[in-house]
């Protein structure tokens, strides 16, 4: 990591009320107190970014702290999702046989078979937390950037009306100059946290910015991160001695 000396930086918050912690160090730091309530994030970066250990962390975090989680994906199977999860978090198999977090991968069939599956899985588990990875997927659905739109507008909604704080994972291609695969998913949603991977040199530096988050004031600058053997730790008071 290539940082700068530390520098105090007051975060003068709107309080911790109503808001969910996400269990990432730093983060809520940045948020200034976590993410609000019933809000649906964007996660969105490169691949290798650390997208997925940032969702499983959120959810390993709510699970440890009886908030239900569940992991919908849209590619890979249940089980290496899990086994993603047991390298930072071994106590996760405990988690699903206690019940506090489901992994399920979802054919893509049809998207009203889409919208059914997650709201009867969310209503039987009474989930708080939610991932779906990935949106850019809804590509298998519709031909159009707009119903690409609308759908994640009403997913978003359904996630809402369930009382779930959603986390919508988003792709985006190496040297691309933009948030999300089709432009239009950073604004069907509450906030947009997006990771990178930034040159220096002939390695990268890992870096996290909070690029929006409604009812909040946050951080807007790019804070380093680094993925450890615990998960991610974000450094909000760090400055970043590169450009993205």
């Amino acid at each position: 990591m290539i940082m700068a000396e530390k520098k105090s930086q007051a975060l003068d918050g709107d309080g911790e009320a109503n808001r969910i912690k996400s269990g990432i160090d730093g983060l809520d730091e940045a948020l200034k107190g976590g993410i609000p309530a019933g809000d649906i994030t964007l996660v969105t970066g490169t691949p290798g970014s650390g997208k997925t250990t940032f969702c499983m962390q959120v959810l390993s975090y709510g699970a440890k702290n009886d908030e239900v989680g569940i992991y919908f994906t849209l590619e890979e199977s249940a089980e290496d999702i899990i086994e993603q999860f047991q390298t930072f978090d071994k106590s996760i198999n405990q988690s699903i046989a206690d019940g506090k977090l489901k992994v399920m991968q979802i054919p893509l069939t049809d998207y009203e078979s889409f919208k059914q599956i997650i709201t009867s899985e969310i209503e039987a588990t009474r989930a708080k937390r939610v991932v779906i990875d990935s949106v850019t997927y809804f590509q298998m659905f519709f031909s159009d950037i707009m119903s690409i739109r609308k759908a994640i507008i009403e997913v978003s909604t359904i996630l809402k009306n369930e009382g779930c704080a959603g986390f919508l994972i988003g792709e985006v291609a190496y040297g691309a100059n933009k948030l999300s695969a089709f432009g239009v998913e950073e604004f069907a949603t509450d906030g947009v946290i997006a990771l990178y991977l930034v040159p220096k040199n002939d390695t990268f530096i890992r870096a996290l910015r909070i690029v929006k988050m409604r009812n909040t004031s946050h951080l807007t600058k790019l804070c380093p991160m680094d993925i450890t053997e615990k998960g991610i730790v974000v450094y909000p008071n760090a400055e970043l001695f590169a450009e993205i």
